[in-house]
């Protein structure tokens, strides 16, 4: 299934709340692409250094940055030519680009970005992370020099946030209030307008976030005429190309309750926008032990050796021990088993991949080249 995404599809985005392993699970399938042939682009917008840190490149930077040969030794990965590549997206670069596009005058570019306003929306309006990420990835997509980008999109507690995100800032920036202020009658500034039939109201605002708020207010409703149209213009050619067939989800999850609850509304919502999900990838799901019964675990240990000497008493307490252990873990594994088995139900037709839990995070190269292994077997 996925090795079947990899030739088919040019975009694979790996969505999921944060802390499920999303990061490994997009740097193990890129590099399972380049494993394939496919010169691959992974990009993460997350700050912590852990994508870098999966692939052996040190510090990323906005500028795509090929992984090093040794590491794609590590991986798999034929040395001939640079098959994968890794970027860190830049959320103000992503909006500082756009403006660019739509604004040739270099003095107005200046104070768009540096008002105080356009900051406060590129930076703290619900949604603008996930939407500059959609804006760096609509420009890698029109580079033909990759055969696949893999985003791992920024941690959420509502993976949906990514997808909305587009229409969100859509929403925003061509609200009726922002429309009627940067409409002034006869030419005149925004700031004419916002002073008609409103000065008490701006006098009161005005002693509450200081003139200096409304003087920005104004002059980036003034400045932002000339941008409002390329925003909503990109905001729906970036919708269309996460809704395109050549784009697929990928949904990361933990194999629990909560988790496949949270996947099945996902799910739902997906399809009900016409995107259905590629398939969920369940992140480290616990094995069932191999032995639980003390006796027999006594044997083991015996054949070991390595209680070579010890009293059999030592040998029953360890086996007891372990036992008691085994057993715990075994009803772990199966409530993993029923919430993924409850998933499959509940989402027919869409498969659900399963990676083992490893004896710890997948820090390095021989453990991430594990994890792609399980992906491709999945």
């Amino acid at each position: 299934m996925i090795r079947a995404l990899i030739a088919d599809k040019r975009i694979l985005v790996c969505a999921g709340p944060g802390g499920v392993g999303k990061t490994t699970t997009a740097a193990a399938l890129a590099a399972l692409a380049a494993r394939s042939g496919k010169k691959t682009l992974v990009c993460t917008i997350d700050p912590a250094p852990r994508l870098a840190d999966a692939l052996g490149v040190g510090g990323l930077g906005p500028e795509p940055r090929s992984v090093p040969p040794a590491a794609c030794r590590l991986l798999g990965i034929p040395e001939a030519g640079e098959r994968l590549w890794a970027v860190r997206l830049d959320t103000a670069r992503a909006f500082a680009r756009l403006v660019e596009q739509q604004v040739q005058d270099p003095a107005m570019r200046r104070r768009i970005t540096e008002n105080v306003i356009y900051r406060q929306i590129t930076t703290s309006l619900t949604g603008s992370q996930e939407y500059a990420a959609t804006l760096a990835l609509y420009e890698l997509a029109q580079d033909e020099s990759y055969d696949l980008i893999v985003l791992d999109t920024p941690p959420t507690a509502n993976a949906l946030d990514f997808l909305d995100a587009p229409k969100r800032i859509a929403a925003a920036v061509a609200s009726p209030a922002i429309k009627w202020f940067a409409r002034p009658p006869g030419g005149g500034l925004s700031f004419q307008r916002l002073r008609m039939g409103g000065a008490l109201v701006l006098r009161r605002v005005g002693k509450l976030v200081g003139s200096t708020f409304i003087e920005d207010l104004a002059a980036f409703l003034v400045d932002f005429q000339d941008v409002l149209g390329g925003f909503l213009a990109r905001a729906e050619s970036v919708d269309a190309l996460l809704r395109s067939p050549q784009t697929a989800f990928l949904l990361v999850l933990a194999p629990v309750t909560a988790a496949v609850d949270e996947a099945l509304y996902f799910h739902g919502r997906l399809q009900a926008a016409g995107v259905p999900v590629a398939g969920f990838v369940a992140n480290r799901v616990q094995p069932v032990p191999g032995l639980t019964d003390p006796a027999a675990l006594a044997d083991a240990i015996r054949a070991t050796g390595a209680l070579n000497g010890q009293p059999e008493a030592a040998v029953g307490r360890a086996a007891a021990r372990l036992g008691a252990l085994g057993r715990t873990f075994q009803a772990i594994a199966a409530g993993e088993r029923r919430a993924l088995e409850r998933l499959a139900a509940r989402a027919p037709g869409t498969p659900v991949i399963r990676i083992p839990l490893l004896d710890h995070d997948a820090d390095n190269l021989a453990e991430l080249r594990v994890v792609g292994d399980s992906l491709a077997a999945g």
